[in-house]
């Protein structure tokens, strides 16, 4: 799937989703941002404010979600990805996790993946790497 296709399909999907995000699943969903964010081993402040605006330009789909609770959990473990990428993915990892054998939340956390993924267009090896975690976590077979 070609990165357009992945977000417009992971738009979609979060559409779905459109009422009550759980503190659990808020926290898988920042998780996710968070490793394709800091899979290069950097993290600019540009980037943060890049996945949060994705979100941010489409209110009207998620129209329940706590922006400025995403925003800040998204920093918190991004930062912590940084600062000690080994136990900062296992971190995000964990709190992945949590959602297995959801198969709905499953779905909404690699969708908010690909759509980090596609926010600049490219997909690079580090962001398939990344989204190899997001799944194995989730249970789930990889895809972008």
């Amino acid at each position: 799937m070609v990165p357009d296709e992945s977000m417009a399909y992971a738009i979609a999907t979060w559409a779905r989703f459109s009422s009550g995000v759980s503190d659990e699943l808020l926290r898988a969903l920042s998780a996710a941002f968070a490793l394709v964010a800091a899979s290069d081993g950097e993290l600019a402040e540009s980037e943060v404010d890049e996945f949060v605006g994705v979100l941010r330009g489409k209110a009207d789909v998620f129209v329940n979600l706590d922006f400025d609770a995403v925003e800040s959990s998204f920093r918190d473990l991004a930062e912590s990805l940084i600062a000690d990428p080994v136990q900062g993915r296992v971190q995000a990892c964990e709190h992945i996790a949590r959602l297995k054998g959801d198969a709905d939340r499953c779905e909404l956390v690699r969708s908010a993946a690909a759509i980090a993924i596609g926010a600049d267009g490219r997909v690079r090896a580090s962001e398939e790497t990344a989204m190899q975690h997001i799944c194995g976590a989730l249970g789930i077979e990889a895809s972008i």
